[in-house]
């Protein structure tokens, strides 16, 4: 299931923020390479479960960027290599030419904004936590 709600940040700009569970498939660097050759930034692609009600037929994806020395990239990259489950969440920030006064709903979010991977964590089935707990 996919939720999605509005905040606003501590200069009351609005901003989008969109969870829920799904799948890393693929964690790709992009924008500028650093003095060591190595990207700053990574694009994380996360093939999201479909929403209660809706065919599993249609592809779901979201794609965050994460910089390459937050903890989540270490997550994105894990969950991508093992492809375990994940439950995400991503924000839409307005770029900076963009104006304030714009609500976020009336944007074009693939071109007024940037989407930033919020939180990513793996997600353990109750069951599979029982049998690890008694491997220990």
């Amino acid at each position: 299931m996919m939720r999605a709600w509005v905040e606003a940040d501590d200069q009351d700009r609005e901003f989008l923020v969109r969870t829920g569970t799904g799948l890393v498939t693929a964690v790709v660097p992009v924008g500028i390479v650093g003095p060591d050759n190595a990207h700053t930034f990574y694009r994380v692609e996360i093939y999201c479960d479909a929403p209660g009600g809706r065919p599993g037929a249609i592809r779901y994806s979201v794609h965050p960027v994460v910089a390459a020395d937050d903890e989540l990239f270490e997550v994105a990259s894990g969950a991508q290599k093992d492809m375990w489950p994940v439950v995400w969440s991503a924000q839409w920030h307005r770029h900076d030419w963009i104006p304030v006064d714009l609500p976020v709903s009336s944007l074009n979010l693939a071109t007024d904004a940037r989407c930033i991977l919020a939180a990513l964590d793996r997600i353990v089935a109750p069951e599979l936590a029982t049998i690890l707990d008694r491997s220990e």
